[in-house]
């Protein structure tokens, strides 16, 4: 059997700057080679680093049943509450300023220097002895790690066509969702520490070890992550290889040149109904995704009568089983070029197991219950993401709608730390209920722009209408 050819036209500017109008060929092998070689560099180093970023700032979890609440005095009154969503102020409110200076900086640069930034403040956590100092911190931690999941989505999302896009987000996100899911037992080693030495109760060498292990990796980091399709920093890639990227992501949405993020860009980003859409979305499984990393051990502990040890382990395998299941829906959704009938999948997913969890008494069946929840939030999160990058062209605006929504985003954190109450121990059905709310509005609106998207595609089919520029482009439904 003959090989597949795929040609690529370079009309348009490539890596070094020079205009060509020559017709460069490349078998299927080059591409793949090609791909591999992006997917080596690019995915596993940013999934390991989103990885260290889930574990410092939803550790707090497994700290409150090792003796934090205690020592700090956590359990009065708001104070759980308090100290779970400053975080999401700084991570709200520096999100947007980050992607815009990811470029100018350097994606390598700007994300090893945020994680060593975090990974300092998740040490300090270790030593401090009330709550005022806790909320000080993970507020500090928010700010810190604001850039990082916004800039790695983008980045990722600019070196991969519009099809190809959905199973890279999907191992980046999934890696950190499943690795994460062992730092639970992983804490429960590290509490082990302060049988031999006694100096720092379990909790604190929780922080102080896992702290040191950001450090460490966000330096292994700066030499390990790539730049932009365009910079020369780059060298992994031969200027043969850079100039065949950069020709097949402009056959796949048309010729971008790298913008940066201005004014302009922004209200034009802000005053798109689908980024707010996306928005809703991709909170909705924001929230879900913060309830079961903040509250799956309390409840496993406190509600389901589990001991501390198991509660630990039983967190696990509900983060493993919706890594499969995100796979699994990545690969079809992108094998199918369809993003919104998988959000509205996922959605329902979530809505049954919420309700099992939420609803049903015995405690199998509710712990049943969470390997739905959690597999329907995460790939609520995973697909979104890949719509959105599907239906937006332009480089900036494209930086700017991700850090919007992602900004967004962060609103479902403070609404999960708000929801979860402490009056409302151990069960949180009140909490469980309001992540149900979401979930199903989520479902809601993917439902309406299912419909809108298809009714603009079928203007632009029948010449009423071009879309954001450009005659070939159609929404992905």
């Amino acid at each position: 059997m003959t090989e597949k050819e795929v040609s690529i036209s370079l009309h348009e500017e490539s890596v070094n700057g020079h205009s060509s109008s020559d017709r460069v060929t490349h078998d299927s092998k080059f591409e793949k080679r090609v791909l591999r070689k992006i997917d080596i560099r690019l995915v596993p180093i940013l999934g390991a680093l989103y990885t260290i970023a889930l574990v410092d700032r939803s550790n707090i979890s497994v700290a409150r049943i090792s003796g934090l609440d205690e020592d700090v005095g956590l359990a009065e009154g708001d104070r759980a509450s308090v100290a779970l969503l400053v975080f999401f102020i700084g991570y709200m409110l520096f999100e947007l300023p980050s992607n815009m200076l990811i470029q100018r900086v350097g994606a390598a640069n700007w994300l090893a220097l945020i994680a060593f930034a975090w990974g300092l403040v998740s040490m300090g956590v270790g030593f401090l002895n009330d709550w005022v100092a806790l909320a000080v911190l993970r507020s500090f931690l928010g700010v810190f790690e604001a850039g990082f999941y916004p800039g790695c989505v983008y980045l990722i999302s600019s070196w991969y066509r519009r099809y190809e896009v959905q199973k890279r987000l999907a191992v980046f996100f999934m890696t950190g969702s499943a690795l994460s899911a062992f730092a639970n037992i992983f804490a429960l080693g590290l509490i082990q520490i302060s049988k031999t030495n006694t100096t720092y109760k379990g909790w604190r060498w929780i922080y102080i070890i896992e702290g040191v292990i950001t450090c460490v990796a966000a330096v292994v980091a700066w030499f390990i992550i790539v730049d932009f399709p365009s910079s020369n920093r780059n060298t992994f890639l031969s200027a043969e290889e850079r100039a065949f990227v950069m020709a097949r992501l402009a056959d796949d949405r048309g010729t971008e040149d790298q913008e940066k993020v201005t004014w302009a860009v922004f209200v034009d980003t802000i005053t798109d109904w689908k980024v707010w859409s996306f928005a809703l979305m991709y909170s909705a499984g924001a929230v879900g995704v913060y309830a079961f990393l903040f509250f799956l051990p309390l409840i496993l502990h406190n509600g389901m009568g589990y001991s501390q040890e198991l509660s630990f382990v039983l967190s696990a395998p509900p983060a493993l089983f919706s890594v499969v299941e995100g796979f699994f829906v990545s690969w079809l959704a992108d094998k199918m070029h369809l993003r919104g009938p998988f959000v509205v999948l996922q959605g329902v997913v979530a809505i049954i197991g919420l309700c099992m969890t939420g609803f049903l008494k015995q405690p199998v069946p509710r712990y049943v219950g969470t390997f739905l929840g959690e597999a329907g939030v995460n790939g609520l999160v995973v697909t979104t993401l890949a719509w959105q990058a599907n239906n937006l062209r332009g480089d900036a605006k494209r930086a700017c709608a991700t850090a919007v929504l992602i900004t967004i985003s962060g609103i479902g954190g403070i609404y999960s730390s708000l929801v979860f109450r402490q009056q409302d121990a151990p069960d949180y059905v009140p909490g469980i209920i309001a992540v149900m709310a979401v979930c199903i509005a989520a479902v809601v609106a993917a439902c309406i722009s299912i419909v809108v998207l298809k009714w603009e595609n079928k203007r632009a089919d029948e010449g009423k209408k071009i879309i954001d520029g450009l005659a070939d482009f159609r929404y992905t439904i």
